[in-house]
């Protein structure tokens, strides 16, 4: 919503119908980090929220441990290509089912779901699943992860919310998660919903079309009755071909690793480097022969075992471990705190 626009009655109404689920408090964001507030979530409340003078986290399981929405957080400072992971995730949530008799139906419909620039135009989404009637948080969670397993993605760099299948005497708020449509107080940038396919801002008047997902009895009985979702199961594709580098793409990577070839962060920026290379389809000759002269320039006294390292992944495909770029990102801040 631009700054001092004018806020629609009907459209506080329907962030509150979709979004808002427990009504007795909420939390507001402030330069950093959020407090709560142990009042009610109110219209004024909301209003102030759509119009960037406050931001709201909502609190998203009951009292009964129910919750309205399932919710997949894509940060880009965790994700190596947040963009392609969010299209993935919908991929399956927009794709089709067959049945025994060959007849093909929508997993959710289009109108269920919400896809969310939450500081546009940022690479940093949120897949919002929405249900008709409130589901509890054990069922939201297992569909949650359900649904990664499927887009074959690892959660580890993935918050689904909601993070925990019941509320106790210890936790008794939960997480909350920013709601949509507002202004970011540290970024000062807006919340935008997207179009599935461009990736570009609607307006808000597309919220009047969205509503809950619904599930007859026996598949929600069914879906309550499966057991906690403990792990999820991914597969990695290896690259269809893997090419060598340029001689100038090859001294850009030795000049960069040797910046932050040092002692205790050597091994893992090595793995994290080899599992980008990996992924991206740097060939072996072209791994070896960057790790061999970082190794020379930094005067490594383990170069054979970081040469055998090279060997060793090249060998068994052990990238599904191996962070990539992101990996990189985070031994480089580490650093940089230091």
């Amino acid at each position: 919503m631009a700054e001092g626009a004018d806020v629609q009655r009907n459209t506080i109404q329907r962030l509150s119908d979709l979004f808002v689920n427990r009504e007795d408090c909420y939390c507001i964001q402030l330069k950093q980090g959020y407090t709560r507030v142990e009042q009610p979530l109110t219209n004024d409340v909301l209003v102030q929220h759509l119009k960037g003078e406050v931001t709201v986290g909502s609190y998203q399981l009951d009292r009964d441990s129910r919750v309205k929405w399932l919710c997949f957080d894509l940060d880009p400072e965790r994700l190596e290509d947040a963009k392609a992971t969010a299209q993935k995730i919908l991929a399956v949530l927009l794709g089709t089912e067959t049945d025994s008799e060959g007849n093909e139906t929508p997993r959710a419909w289009p109108n269920c779901i919400v896809l969310e620039a939450s500081r546009y135009p940022d690479p940093s989404y949120h897949i919002w699943v929405l249900f008709l009637l409130p589901v509890r948080a054990k069922v939201a969670r297992w569909l949650g992860l359900r649904i990664l397993e499927m887009a074959n993605l690892n959660p580890k760099n993935i918050e689904v919310f909601p993070k925990q299948e019941e509320l106790t005497a210890d936790r008794p708020f939960g997480n909350f998660v920013k709601l949509p449509f507002g202004k970011h107080q540290t970024a000062l940038k807006w919340s935008r919903m997207l179009d599935f396919d461009t990736f570009q801002p609607l307006s808000l008047e597309e919220l009047e079309s969205k509503h809950g997902l619904s599930f007859s009895d026996e598949d929600m009985a069914t879906l309550e009755g499966m057991e906690t979702k403990r792990n999820v199961q991914v597969t990695f594709e290896l690259p269809k071909a893997f090419k060598t580098l340029s001689d100038s793409e090859e001294e850009k990577a030795v000049r960069f690793l040797c910046r932050y070839w040092r002692e205790g962060a050597r091994n893992q920026l090595e793995m994290c480097f080899l599992g980008l290379c990996i992924k991206k389809g740097v060939s072996f000759e072209s791994a070896r022969r960057i790790i061999s002269q970082v190794a020379d320039r930094t005067k490594d006294s383990e170069k054979q075992a970081r040469m055998n390292l090279v060997a060793y992944h090249y060998r068994n495909r052990v990238d599904v471990s191996l962070k990539g770029s992101s990996g990189i990102r985070e031994i480089i801040r580490e650093m940089r705190l230091k």
